[in-house]
């Protein structure tokens, strides 16, 4: 799964971005969650939160 979200990040990300060092799932809040990337530029890129059972 987190291959695929790297994959496709990596289609929607701008191409003059350095690749992502980091990249990983963060809760937005108990129910849902983001996939974000943070790249050595210090910049990072992260998705809108989906639904999720539970998130620690």
């Amino acid at each position: 799964m987190t291959r695929m979200a790297d994959r496709l990040l990596e289609l929607i990300a701008p191409h003059t971005a350095a690749r992502a060092t980091d990249c990983d799932y963060q809760c937005c809040n108990s129910s849902t969650w983001k996939y974000c990337c943070y790249y050595p530029n210090g910049s990072h890129h992260c998705g809108g939160c989906v639904a999720t059972k539970s998130c620690r």
